[in-house]
């Protein structure tokens, strides 16, 4: 249809050049489909976990009040603190260990769940398993976030990192939507020590794509096949 101003507007072309051409690019470096993968599983184990921790603190007897309490005074906080020492992490090391790293850390602190589990309904300990929690979180995400910047083209950015981000969630959703039958199943001991090991494949890959300074650079050269 024409516009009022008498030029065309072609929604075909638009999402072409919106989604399809960053979609390509990306598609030209090197490793781009076990980058993909990645960035599917490095959050995933934390993802589960963190998705069954509101039913498993009401079934240990904490009430809602006394979670949200925790939750909001001091989970807050941690999360800020962890973001903020991931931030740093990434500018002392860089962004490959400071992944690797904030990784390690965000899986062994699933295991405070299982702590928990043992401890019962312990408000003190419950403080700890959510401090830690939220700052192992929030330096894993602010390294994760660094990463995929990293992989965005600058003719991209925004719409290669949405489309990357994007990824991520939908692993991470489609995943953790069968947290509540894996739990119901394996007993929460078990589930979280699932969670955490599940963390394992994407630090793996990690660790294979660190040791690989090829991966994510153009396979094809800029401006090569073009008039």
């Amino acid at each position: 249809g024409q516009g009022r101003d008498g030029q065309g507007f072609d929604l075909a072309t638009t999402i072409i050049r919106m989604v399809v051409d960053p979609f390509r690019d990306f598609t030209r470096r090197r490793g781009w489909l076990v980058l993909l993968i990645f960035v599917v599983l490095f959050k995933l184990g934390d993802a589960m976990a963190g998705h069954m921790a509101l039913p498993f603190y009401v079934e240990l007897g904490f009430s809602k009040i006394e979670i949200a309490n925790v939750s909001k005074l001091i989970g807050v906080a941690a999360a800020m603190v962890g973001v903020a020492l991931g931030g740093t992490i990434v500018y002392r090391l860089g962004v490959m260990r400071a992944l690797i790293l904030c990784g390690v850390l965000q899986m062994t602190s699933d295991l405070l769940y299982i702590v928990q589990n043992w401890a019962g309904h312990q408000v003190g300990v419950l403080a700890v398993t959510i401090s830690v929690e939220n700052i192992a979180g929030g330096m894993g995400s602010a390294a994760f976030v660094a990463y995929l910047s990293g992989l965005c083209s600058r003719a991209y950015t925004a719409t290669q990192y949405a489309l990357l981000s994007a990824l991520a969630l939908v692993g991470r959703n489609v995943f953790a939507s069968i947290s509540g039958l894996l739990a119901q199943g394996l007993g929460w001991p078990a589930f979280f020590a699932v969670a955490t090991a599940l963390a394992l494949p994407g630090l793996a890959m990690l660790i294979w794509i660190g040791r690989r300074p090829e991966f994510g650079t153009p396979a094809v050269p800029e401006g090569a096949g073009t008039a």
